[in-house]
């Protein structure tokens, strides 16, 4: 069962990016922020959002919330279409001048002393464009996920 909603999900998010292509980075983003913000709260993790609102933030009313979840399922929109264009962040400059990237002096710095570090970062809005990011700085860079649950999305297989 899980095969078929796997598959599902894959020919969904392959019309979306084909069509996401067709229209652009700009209003791909717009049209995938108003999909996401009538389609988000019909899932589960919706419900999730709301409950961990309501522990972090128990003054909050459920307008406020619904407000913040509604910005947030946009946020996701974003994301997603974002994705689409991955390649474009990185080759061409103008879309890549928006990335802001704060503290560059550590960057620098970091690339001066040739000393190993690590990076640790989360689901922090597009963080994929943090590495490729700091490795257009200049720095080596060995990046660690995990793989996606389904199959169909993962660009590479992965040995159990």
């Amino acid at each position: 069962m899980a095969n078929i909603k796997y598959f599902i999900q894959y020919i969904i998010i392959l019309v979306l990016f084909i069509f996401y292509k067709l229209l652009g980075l700009r209003y791909s983003r717009i049209v995938s922020a108003q999909i996401f913000r009538i389609f988000g709260p019909f899932f589960r993790s919706n419900k999730i959002s709301n409950k961990n609102l309501k522990r972090a933030f128990d003054n909050l009313d459920k307008n406020k919330r619904k407000k913040i979840l509604k910005k947030m399922w946009s946020n996701y929109g974003k994301i997603f279409a974002e994705y689409m264009f991955i390649k474009s962040f990185r080759n061409n400059q103008k879309i890549f001048n928006n990335i802001v990237v704060e503290n560059k002096n550590i960057l620098h710095k970091i690339k001066k002393n040739s000393k190993p570090v690590i990076f640790i970062s989360g689901h922090f809005n597009n963080f994929e464009l943090m590495a490729m990011t700091i490795e257009k700085s200049g720095i080596d860079l060995a990046a660690i996920y995990r793989p996606l649950n389904n199959k169909y999305l993962n660009m590479y297989k992965c040995k159990k």
